[in-house]
């Protein structure tokens, strides 16, 4: 007689997990329908947004429910603390400073009397251009008396400030091209030499 009711007891407990189971599905599918049903009368697009998150949702209960050897709220919490982790770490990899030779971070500097801005592709100086020390608007350039093959004067391009009432920031020998490289050219010699470390960087 004790050995039935005993067993009786235990089939009752094994029983019991899935009873609530079954009950919390069938309460939380209806309230997820009603729910979902009175989204969809007020906006279509939420009724299928609401339709996305409530699946999701209901997988992620189920994991919490399911039976395992090991329980599923322990996996689920332990696959949280590892995304969380994971993403702590790629993170604190980005900010942990910048990656490459300290002079990629070199983009900005006053040369020839111009503030020069540029960017760095493969290790190449690009986006090179000029910019006025007082007001910080682009320069324009006018190369017209270098174009003068017969022209008595030396070529020279002058960069000028629009904002400025066309106040003349820098001049160079040559045509635009030329000065372009010539900056190009000074840019990479204070690389070499460590002078680009006290001049301005981004960031």
């Amino acid at each position: 007689m004790c050995r039935r009711s005993f067993a009786t007891l235990a089939l009752k407990n094994m029983a019991q997990p899935e009873t609530h189971s079954v009950r919390n599905g069938v309460i939380a599918t209806v309230v997820g329908g009603i729910a979902l049903a009175a989204l969809g009368e007020v906006w279509p697009p939420l009724k299928s947004a609401g339709q996305w998150l409530w699946a999701k949702g209901a997988a992620l209960v189920g994991l919490f429910g399911a039976t395992y050897a090991t329980p599923g709220w322990v996996l689920v919490t332990t696959g949280l603390l590892a995304l969380i982790t994971v993403v702590r770490v790629l993170v604190g990899m980005r900010s942990s400073g910048p990656v490459g030779p300290p002079h990629l971070q070199y983009v900005e500097d006053e040369l020839f009397g111009a503030k020069w801005r540029w960017n760095w592709f493969r290790n190449e100086i690009s986006g090179l251009w000029c910019f006025c020390p007082r007001c910080d608007s682009e320069l324009v350039y006018d190369d017209h008396d270098a174009q003068g093959v017969y022209s008595r004067e030396p070529q020279t391009t002058r960069f000028v400030c629009e904002h400025c009432n066309n106040l003349e920031v820098a001049r160079m020998p040559g045509r635009k091209t030329y000065a372009l490289e010539a900056v190009q050219r000074e840019i990479r010699r204070r690389i070499r030499t460590g002078e680009f470390k006290g001049a301005a960087v981004e960031g």
